[in-house]
């Protein structure tokens, strides 16, 4: 099992367990965005207080980023039997495939994700830093090609850097 610790800038930091038996190919992907250095200074992009923290959502620059992967939680019968629960860590998706770099944090139980996204952990330390952000002050976005609403913090929630051990 290896742990990913996400900083953020002038803040604290979250550590989440990265389960490759889970989701191979995800955690592979994400190791190898880790390693590359993706996420460290970008902005967290969605944050849905009480639903998910989000700290890539759209990129349409970096190629890298915005790969899609199959979907484990259709392919690994213990992925798919994973519930939503408070603190779950998955990759999004849309609805076919799952995104080969954008991760998710839940914030509550939510049965609607159940079966429905590759779950690639949990957080296991760092749950004031979870909390601070869960209560940052955020502005709704209208994604213009799909017309998808989102709330994002109204000031910059910068991730520093993700590690892992």
């Amino acid at each position: 099992m290896k742990y990913v610790t996400v900083k953020i800038k002038n803040h604290g930091a979250f550590t989440f367990s990265l389960d490759e038996e889970l989701a191979p190919k995800a955690t592979e992907r994400m190791l190898a965005m880790i390693d590359k250095k993706k996420y460290d200074g970008k902005v967290i992009e969605r944050l849905e207080p009480g639903f998910v923290i989000q700290p890539l959502f759209q990129d349409g620059v970096d190629e890298e980023i915005d790969v899609m992967v199959e979907p484990e939680y259709e392919m690994i019968p213990a992925n798919h039997e994973k519930r939503f629960v408070r603190g779950t860590v998955a990759m999004a998706g849309d609805g076919k495939m799952a995104s080969g770099s954008q991760f998710f944090v839940t914030l509550d139980r939510h049965e609607r994700l159940d079966g429905k996204f590759t779950v690639i952990g949990e957080i296991t330390a760092g749950w004031e830093e979870i909390e601070r952000l869960e209560k940052v002050e955020v502005v709704e976005l209208v994604d213009e090609p799909s017309g998808f609403k989102f709330h994002k913090p109204k000031s910059d929630e910068i991730v520093e850097s993700v590690t892992v051990e």
